[in-house]
């Protein structure tokens, strides 16, 4: 229950880290070198880096799937900042997405039940399993990647999403092998080859699926699609990599997996109303 716990504080954390980012930059510009002295920036920043130690803890006990789930609320919290950034309610529509977009999530955990506990010996990050879990991994990125590029405009956007949404599995897998094995061994961060390779791994992974997701938003017309994409790829790749890894096992019949994408279906339905298209008069005449 900690875990899951935890994984709701990183969540908050996150969400809140984004609306405070957002105020800075929309007061200065992103490109702006001033946004390192703004307060609204260093509290963002702050909370992010809150965010991903709540989410280490988390990992380091519970199960990945279950963790990564959870994170995806992180966009309802984003809205729910805003607003009280904003002082007044959001309308009905986003309201009711909020509450979709924390439901759908929270139903997949409740309906996956209790996973199987996570095998206790380190994971050999040299092992095949382990090796043709991350070229499975970097396969579906590079085929993003390779869509985005053939695609150009939104259509391109999504390819982006996937690798950003696959890359944040693998990234939350490879945090989970460290957060675990330290908390075996504290001093093993260092010295451990396993764990220095993790490390390494983590630092590559990280920071090319956050920029993946910048150029999805970037290119894109509307944030949901994307957001969307992301948030299904992120769970969907921790399940795989988990029950390779971890020997986490999950089990399904054919009325929890029913349950589970129709939860998806809420969470997905939640985020489209906090991104409302946009009105037709507000769209370029060359895009009508």
């Amino acid at each position: 229950m900690l875990a899951e716990v935890l994984a709701v504080g990183s969540a908050v954390a996150a969400g809140s880290a984004v609306v405070a980012q957002q105020r800075a930059t929309h007061e200065l510009g992103a490109a702006d070198r001033r946004l390192l002295r703004r307060p609204w920036w260093l509290a963002g920043t702050g909370a992010s880096v809150v965010a991903s130690l709540l989410q280490a803890v988390a990992l380091a006990s519970g199960a990945v799937v279950v963790v990564q789930a959870l994170l995806a609320t992180a966009v309802a919290w984003t809205t729910v900042g805003e607003a009280l950034l904003a002082q007044r309610l959001p309308g009905r529509g986003p309201m009711l997405g909020v509450l979709l977009a924390m439901l759908g999530p929270l139903l997949v955990v409740v309906l996956l039940g209790p996973v199987e506990a996570a095998a206790s010996a380190p994971v050999d990050l040299t092992g095949l399993p382990v090796a043709a879990s991350v070229l499975g991994v970097g396969a579906v990125a590079g085929g993003g990647l390779w869509w985005a590029r053939h695609r150009p405009g939104p259509p391109g956007a999504l390819g982006l999403a996937l690798a950003c949404g696959v890359g944040y599995g693998l990234g939350a897998s490879l945090l989970a092998v460290l957060a675990r094995d330290v908390a075996r061994d504290p001093g093993a961060a260092l010295t451990d080859p396993q764990l220095v390779l993790a490390g390494l791994l983590l630092l590559l992974v990280g920071p090319a699926a956050f920029v993946a997701s910048q150029r999805a938003l970037a290119r894109a017309r509307r944030a949901g699609p994307v957001v969307t994409v992301i948030l299904l790829a992120d769970p969907l790749a921790a399940t795989v990599i988990g029950a390779v890894w971890f020997s986490e096992r999950v089990a399904l019949d054919a009325p929890t997996t029913a349950g589970i994408v129709l939860a998806a279906g809420l969470a997905v339905f939640g985020v489209r109303l906090l991104d409302p298209a946009p009105d037709r008069a507000d769209v370029a005449p060359g895009r009508r």
